[in-house]
């Protein structure tokens, strides 16, 4: 048996008469040879993203226009410090010593825009979001990288998913199989984000033999954030922090930072960074609200018991998923859908038989603003769903089965005028126009309107509470029917309230359970925090009694989102300390508690016994409650 070498082939390569006779038969079926002959010797990744800036741009394409920072700088630099990773841990998974800068987030993230290190802005940004294929649909699952690091390991595929519990994650199973650190030659940023960005648009076969080539080249902790960038789960969260990153943009391209954040809650931070580089400010104020172009929601910022100025416009508050119902047609007459999350994720194929329920609506193009919710068979009868449930349904086969509905409350965008900027009373008229005609067609997810009045007085706010929550929905909404529709912003004219005193709030840490209890869950309580100001967290208390059901719950976002960050962590407790793990905050929760206390020595807020209420999976972190919530609330109760 014959292997051939690489050695091989550059003699025969020296050998041949005819150059394209010799490549005809070597590699993917098409492929130039006058891009190849030059290229013999590079690896495989770099021959495939030769090719496609080849057929991108006119002229000559050689490696070093690849050349750039090493990529291992740009893990060390940039990604292992956002990552906010224990230098433990560090040192456990990738065998260095490491301590995290003494910056914030946003003080690394302005230094890297600010430096030159061979990329362009668009993949600074890129880098910063977590995103390497710049906001185009990645094709690369969890299940498709093990099998990708089986079949560079040798590893059978089946025993890799035993090993992810404890890790996690996929992206440590990665750092596991790569030596310590590949130097010669070392790759660089830019080949390994040119290389992401072609992926996704390749078959598995070639797609995997990119990859290996890939990995081939990658140290322990450039395969640990290659395994994350693949899945997205790069966990930065700066896709959150839209004012955060408008500053951020505005100060690079010297632009009114208010003009940057109105353009990217009608568009995402890429696309506004592309168009500062290539049209400047005439660019960003052609940026306009459109079907199909999801933008984030308006979201309430006050509470209806602070209200003093009447009358309001009060409606009911429905415990789903917030969605916003897109339409669009063109000259045709063809129609195309979109259903899209707070977080501008397109459902419309999650949910079957919405794309047929937004076509009903008698409009050319239309943004309806509403929520998806539904009513799941008790043993009293049937009662609405929790938002969890609702969620449970849609993504877990064999959950229990919900009626979906969907409320529309709001009207941006109605054949091809933008509403936004017309008083909710508009925009009200409008969309009581829009639905009468099929609110009461048997559609398969059945459409209607928000119910509600107008109200004179706190007294009537009161009632209708009262009589939405004897109804079993979760609440009210008071809003101003003057006001506008504040797009990825939270509206203080939008206040909500609901039944008990509750916060959302992130989970900081896992503590593990002390116990014999046949059915305890793996961690017995959970560490839970609010925002602060300049966007970190603070303790407020730990949640304890947490039952198997939901501790198996919060496991499953743990290990599938990899929020261990494998610090250790010591929580009081009445019978001593118990040991915990740190978590990634990214995991949001309402909180039901009886009432706010405040430490007399440390002037510390914590809530006295705080329970779960729900999971909120619609929610990110930087939506959590804030402390200066905490505060208020401590304070009406003093006052009361």
């Amino acid at each position: 048996m014959k292997i051939v070498t690489r050695q091989d082939l550059r003699e025969w390569f020296d050998e041949a008469e005819d150059l394209a006779e010799f490549i005809r038969g070597m590699g993917p079926a098409g492929t130039d040879s006058d891009v190849l002959g030059p290229d013999i010797d590079l690896p495989l990744h770099l021959q495939y993203i030769v090719r496609k800036r080849a057929a991108e741009q006119p002229g000559p394409v050689r490696a070093n226009d690849f050349a750039s920072i090493p990529y291992y700088s740009l893990c060390l630099g940039l990604f292992l410090p956002l990552s906010s990773q224990a230098p433990e841990r560090v040192a456990a998974l990738f065998g260095i010593q490491w301590q995290p800068p003494a910056l914030t987030h946003e003080e690394i993230v302005r230094q890297f825009f600010a430096k030159n290190v061979g990329l362009t802005f668009v993949q600074k940004l890129g880098c910063v979001l977590g995103d390497p294929f710049l906001g185009e649909k990645s094709t690369v699952r969890r299940t498709s990288l093990l099998r990708l690091l089986a079949s560079v390991t040798l590893v059978p595929r089946r025993g890799l998913p035993a090993r992810l519990p404890p890790r996690g994650e996929v992206a440590p199973l990665f750092a596991e199989s790569a030596p310590q650190r590949r130097t010669e030659p070392p790759l660089t940023a830019a080949e390994v984000l040119e290389t992401l960005r072609i992926v996704p648009e390749h078959a598995t076969l070639i797609k995997f033999e990119i990859l290996r080539s890939l990995l081939g080249r990658c140290g322990k902790l450039e395969a640990y954030f290659l395994a994350k960038l693949l899945l997205r789960k790069a966990g930065f969260g700066f896709d959150y922090q839209g004012p955060l990153l408008a500053r951020l943009l505005a100060e690079r391209f010297g632009a009114p930072a208010e003009l940057v954040e109105n353009a990217m809650a009608l568009t995402d931070p890429l696309q506004v960074a592309r168009i500062l580089e290539s049209e400047g400010l005439a660019g960003l104020r052609q940026i306009q609200l459109q079907p199909l172009s999801p933008v984030r929601p308006a979201l309430a910022g006050g509470r209806a018991t602070d209200i003093r100025n009447f009358p309001v416009w009060v409606e009911r508050k429905y415990d789903g998923v917030r969605l916003l119902l897109h339409k669009s047609t063109d000259a045709s007459g063809a129609v195309l859908c979109g259903a899209y999350t707070r977080n501008r994720h397109d459902w419309i194929e999650l949910i079957p038989g919405l794309s047929a329920t937004i076509r009903a609506l008698p409009a050319r193009t239309a943004i309806v603003d509403g929520e998806l919710y539904g009513f799941v068979a008790d043993i009293e009868g049937a009662r609405p769903a929790s938002v969890y449930e609702v969620h449970a349904f849609l993504h877990a086969p064999g959950a229990r089965p919900v009626q979906l509905r969907f409320a529309a409350f709001d009207l941006l965008y109605l054949n091809g005028q933008d509403l936004t900027g017309q008083p909710l009373s508009h925009r009200r008229h409008a969309l009581t126009q829009l639905l009468t005609t099929v609110a009461g067609w048997p559609l398969p997810i059945p459409l209607q309107l928000t119910e509600g009045q107008l109200v004179e007085s706190a007294t009537e706010l009161n009632r209708l509470f009262h009589h939405f929550r004897a109804q079993g929905y979760e609440g009210i909404i008071a809003k101003n029917l003057a006001g506008p529709y504040r797009l990825a912003a939270r509206d203080p004219e939008w206040a909500k309230r609901k039944p008990e005193i509750t916060l959302d709030l992130v989970l900081l840490g896992a503590v593990f359970a002390v116990t014999s209890k046949e059915h305890a869950g793996l961690f017995g309580s959970y560490v839970i925090g609010a925002r602060t100001v300049l966007g970190g967290f603070e303790i407020v208390g730990d949640v304890a009694g947490v039952d198997q059901e939901r501790d198996r719950q919060l496991q499953a976002e743990l290990m599938r989102q990899g929020l261990l960050t494998g610090r250790r962590i010591e929580r009081p407790s009445a019978t001593g300390t118990r040991p915990g793990l740190e978590l990634t905050p990214a995991i949001v929760v309402t909180v039901r508690f009886e009432g706010i206390i405040r430490d007399q020595t440390t002037g510390q807020l914590s809530l006295r016994d705080p329970k779960i209420a729900e999971i909120r999976l619609d929610k990110t972190a930087h939506e959590a409650d804030e402390v200066v919530r905490l505060e208020q609330l401590y304070l009406d109760a003093r006052l009361s």
